[in-house]
């Protein structure tokens, strides 16, 4: 989706483009409480949430400072591009990293 924003010109098309990715960007972040209430001890659950939550606003910070070099040192379609490559590398370490923990009892 990142890659098709990426590509409007047209206002409306923007605006309703905007409102999609919008709507599953911030749907993941519904996600987040479940995946670490399971990883974490009931005494550390909820600092673990705000040090992670609060560690990848701070990286995220310089999302257009990264976007903005890449696009002046190359073209904006290999920033976007490197983007949505962050995005799967994002969901492979997910897949290969965090344990499923299906069944097992929360501390």
């Amino acid at each position: 989706m990142v890659v098709v924003y990426s590509r409007l010109v047209d206002p409306t098309a923007l605006l309703i483009g905007g409102a999609v990715m919008g709507f599953f960007v911030n749907g993941m972040l519904g996600g987040y409480g479940a995946l670490i209430s399971e990883l974490y001890p009931t005494s550390a659950r909820a600092t673990a949430q705000n040090v992670f939550f609060n560690i990848g606003r701070a990286v995220a910070g310089f999302g257009p400072l990264a976007v903005g070099a890449v696009a002046a040192a190359y073209s904006f379609e290999t920033a976007i591009a490197l983007l949505a490559l962050l995005y799967i590398v994002d969901i492979v370490a997910l897949l290969l990293l965090v344990p499923e923990r299906r069944g097992a009892e929360l501390a």
